[in-house]
């Protein structure tokens, strides 16, 4: 059983974004602890808010800690759980999850934090944060299906879906999605190696 890094709670701060109802996200950029690179988020999640879809985060290891709030629910592989003040949730690389999410009816904090933080991961939680700043989420404060499609098929993203095979989407459904996503007027976060979303 592998060890849970100590992780420093006060962290430098890329970015903040704040959006209807109290939500907030915070950006973190790159740091280290124990010799290994981590980006994080920081999330005040409203009430009945953060589900999202079932992922995979290919070659990236997570942690969640809830910095505030009575409790988070989340879905580790086929189990459910739920994680507490103080305890640390590890999602190893690959592992089908739903991050932690709030079901209370009071807000909570979650850090999320990812080893290695690839720029994807940074231009992804800018675009979630703009698009919470921008009134621009789903009930959940997540990004709608197709903005979030349309992430999932930007050059460079370590992130899919969970139960489609990854050649299957990498090759065929969110080349499709990315194209609807663009007519419709969705984009990625400018400002941050822009280049690597071109397309030609």
């Amino acid at each position: 059983m592998t060890s849970v890094p100590d992780f420093p709670l006060d962290l430098p701060i890329f970015e903040i974004y704040s959006g209807a109802d109290g939500a907030r996200i915070e950006i973190h950029p790159w740091f280290f602890v124990e010799g290994r690179q981590y980006l994080g988020v920081t999330r005040v999640l409203p009430p009945g808010t953060g589900k999202g879809p079932a992922h995979i985060h290919l070659g990236t290891t997570q942690y969640c800690l809830l910095l505030e709030g009575a409790r988070a629910r989340f879905r580790r592989g086929r189990r459910s759980g739920i994680l507490e003040p103080g305890e640390v949730l590890t999602i190893p690389a690959d592992t089908p999850h739903v991050d932690p999410y709030n079901d209370s009816d009071q807000p909570i904090v979650l850090r999320t934090l990812y080893t290695p933080g690839p720029v994807w991961l940074l231009a992804f939680g800018r675009t979630l944060g703009q698009a919470i700043r921008d009134r621009q989420t789903n009930g959940q404060q997540e990004l709608r299906l197709l903005h979030l499609l349309m992430m999932l098929g930007t050059p460079g993203s370590v992130t899919y879906a969970a139960s489609i095979p990854v050649p299957v989407q990498r090759r065929l459904l969110l080349p499709l999605a990315t194209r609807v996503a663009k007519q419709r007027g969705y984009r990625p976060a400018a400002g941050l190696r822009d280049h690597i979303f071109r397309t030609s």
